[in-house]
């Protein structure tokens, strides 16, 4: 694996978790975690969620602990009203993270026909320029009920956080879908990098899948950032921190 270039401050990594665990009890939540991924999708049916997209579904994937986990938040009936997943990839160089989508996306997506999607040649530069360990955050999820409490974005911030702890990876991200975009939704999950049309395809198009992704993303600096924000009680992603490259360079 590979490791960060200085010790990761675990005490300040207690201070941020326990802030926001205390915003989820302060509403009558319990965080759980898990790897099962039958488990949350058996979660989802029961309490009505949409099930797991082709990156994180138990139909395409087998992950174990040291690959992948979910976070999900239960009310005092047990029923699940927030869920998040993330997963670890490693790729050795020179392959990148768009070598890896373009593999990815082909076998997990359909296109419009009811083939399957293709990446064409030509893409942004901002998945080329990335390497090495990787963390994907997806198939993030909040009963419609829940939304105003902004659980989508302190799940996102949590799994980040965890995901650095445990795997120390280089960069995170996700993927927005163009028609859902919210600008305050990747800001409020921490992330710092956003860039639209982040994947061409060729034709036909995704079937499942918006045309114009959007990538948001992080370093592990900006994670480290924001464990320091959260644990002073700062908000996630101050104004002067975010930036954005358009139309270059995405969560379903």
């Amino acid at each position: 694996m590979q490791r960060l270039d200085f010790e990761l401050d675990k005490a300040q990594v207690k201070r941020a978790w326990g802030v926001i665990d205390r915003d989820f009890q302060s509403l009558g939540l319990v965080l759980r975690r898990g790897s099962d991924f039958d488990v949350v999708e058996a979660m989802a049916a029961e309490s009505r969620f949409p099930p797991l997209e082709g990156h994180f579904t138990p139909t395409l994937n087998t992950y174990t602990p040291s690959q992948a986990f979910w976070l999900a938040l239960t009310d005092p009936a047990g029923k699940m009203v927030g869920r998040v997943c993330a997963r670890f990839d490693r790729m050795e160089y020179p392959m990148t993270l768009t070598d890896f989508w373009r593999k990815y996306f082909h076998r997990c997506y359909p296109n419009a026909l009811g083939g399957q999607v293709v990446l064409s040649q030509n893409q942004p530069r901002v998945g080329r320029r990335i390497t090495g360990d990787v963390v994907y955050l997806g198939g993030t999820y909040v009963a419609r009920e829940w939304r105003r409490h902004k659980l989508g974005g302190l799940l996102n911030q949590l799994a980040q956080i965890e995901a650095l702890h445990d795997w120390g990876a280089g960069f995170y991200y996700g993927w927005i879908q163009g028609h859902t975009f919210l600008d305050g939704f990747w800001r409020e999950c921490g992330f710092t990098r956003c860039s639209h049309h982040a994947l061409n395809w060729e034709e036909p198009l995704p079937g499942t899948l918006d045309a114009n992704l959007i990538f948001a993303g992080n370093t592990a600096d900006d994670v480290c950032d924001l464990i320091d924000r959260v644990a002073r009680g700062f908000p996630a992603v101050p104004s002067d921190r975010i930036f954005e490259q358009s139309p270059n360079g995405s969560q379903t």
